[in-house]
């Protein structure tokens, strides 16, 4: 079997074909490693998203049947219930103010 191996030879198709495979695999591994890189980058600046709204902010877990409105009042602040919704909101860039039992948003510090 080693002897065929060694007379195994290439056509000019077959080494076209090949050199488009290195290529294909070369632009493949290219452009992942630059998702990795977005997606990496992207999630670093996501996390200091509270920071950036210029709040401090710590992590809460909603409960079963709560809403937006509840966790906002359940922190206690000092504030109009309104406004504190409208922080949680940008804090967690939500398109609706509707969450669900278990999600974990980051809520303005009392």
């Amino acid at each position: 079997m080693t002897a065929q191996i060694q007379d195994l030879r290439f056509t000019a198709r077959g080494r076209q074909a090949m050199r488009l495979l290195r290529t294909l695999l070369c632009a493949v591994a290219i452009v992942g490693g630059a998702f990795f890189v977005a997606t990496q980058s992207f999630s670093a600046a996501a996390g200091s998203e509270a920071e950036s709204v210029g709040i401090d902010a710590e992590a809460v877990v909603v409960g079963e049947g709560e809403s937006l409105w509840a966790v906002a009042v359940g922190l206690g602040l000092d504030r109009d219930t309104r406004d504190v919704v409208a922080d949680i909101v940008d804090i967690n860039h939500l398109s609706s103010p509707v969450v669900h039992p278990g999600q974990t948003l980051d809520v303005p510090q009392r």
